[in-house]
């Protein structure tokens, strides 16, 4: 019997997904179906996993002629997942071979219906330059004030419970995750394994991102749970959020649209500092931002990056620098585009 069905959506990923996969099939004492949803892929991806699903029983391949974009792969997973649980695992993540098992043993014990876990963040050479904790228990006030689950490749559920709450919104485009963990925490308070379970790739590609559609679907999350927020005295964190995406936009590459949004939050929001960092996104970008990653990679414990490391040791010796050549690939063919 399957234990945990695994969904990954992926998009044109043709070069780097094979490690994303490599790293979910080698989970330890757990029995899994992977189920990849290839969302409308030109790339020769298409055809290289059909191959995959022959060599190996436990890939399922879901094909979509039309991309219906992540929440609509995800829910096509979900709709042929036959475990009692369901992971998501984004196609550029890498997990730790003991991610599902620690996960497991974290929902028997605490009685959780869905866990997360912590997040080493990498760069393109899967260098450690940052993290995220996680905590369990009753998040539910938590994340009506902002999203706490550091990626969605964290979270395994109960299969029954993803089906409960409806599965994930088309409509929100960037805030997905954010919405349905409200709709989870809602049921059931969530089991966190605080170790660093997930590799999450900081790069151009994980970065980029269109600011209309992250801010709409911030304000439909606002209204849609203002009267939960409301009973549980919290308010939506917009000044954190408007950071964020000041952030994430800075590291892509877009120094005036992050120096748009840094400058109203120190008016808007008090936030004096930001008038500074707005100037310096402009003037010179590389170095403010290189300064925020080192400082983020300084703050990593030693405990943190050992155990990562040893998570991406097979990842390095099975791929070599075949994500320097994906990256340059992509690269160049954004410049031909």
């Amino acid at each position: 019997m399957t234990d945990v069905s695994v969904i990954v959506p992926t998009h044109n990923r043709r070069l780097m997904l094979p490690q994303a996969i490599q790293s979910i099939l080698r989970q330890r004492d757990v029995s899994i179906e992977l189920i990849v949803v290839d969302d409308g892929s030109n790339d020769g991806t298409g055809p290289w996993l059909n191959q995959l699903a022959i060599a190996d029983q436990r890939v399922k391949v879901v094909h979509h002629a039309v991309p219906r974009l992540i929440s609509g792969a995800r829910n096509a997973g979900i709709a042929r997942a036959t475990g009692r649980w369901v992971a998501f695992c984004d196609d550029d993540d890498l997990w730790a071979p003991d991610k599902l098992s620690a996960q497991l043993a974290a929902l028997r014990a605490s009685g959780a219906r869905w866990a997360c876990t912590g997040v080493a963040v990498v760069d393109e050479g899967l260098r450690i330059v940052g993290h995220h904790h996680v905590e369990g228990g009753e998040v539910l006030p938590a994340l009506l004030a902002s999203n706490r689950i550091p990626t969605g490749s964290t979270v395994v559920a109960e299969c029954d419970l993803l089906r409960e709450v409806g599965g994930f919104d088309p409509a929100l485009r960037g805030s997905e995750d954010w919405d349905f963990w409200i709709r989870l925490a809602q049921h059931s308070p969530v089991a966190a394994v605080d170790r660093p379970m997930i590799a999450y790739r900081l790069s151009r590609h994980s970065l980029s991102m269109n600011v209309a559609p992250m801010r709409a679907s911030r304000l439909t999350i606002a209204r849609r749970y203002a009267a939960l927020a409301a009973a549980h005295g919290v308010a939506s964190d917009e000044a954190g959020h408007e950071r964020y995406l000041a952030k994430q936009l800075l590291r892509a590459g877009a120094r005036r649209e992050a120096a748009a949004i840094f400058a109203p939050l120190a008016f808007r929001h008090g936030r004096w500092r930001e008038l500074p960092r707005a100037a310096a996104a402009l003037i010179a970008p590389r170095t403010m931002d290189g300064i925020g990653q080192a400082r983020a990679a300084a703050a990593v414990s030693a405990s943190w990056c050992r155990e990562a490391e040893l998570s991406l040791d097979p990842i390095h010796a099975a791929n070599g620098t075949e994500w320097h050549r994906a990256e340059t690939r992509n690269r160049a063919l954004e410049q031909e585009t």
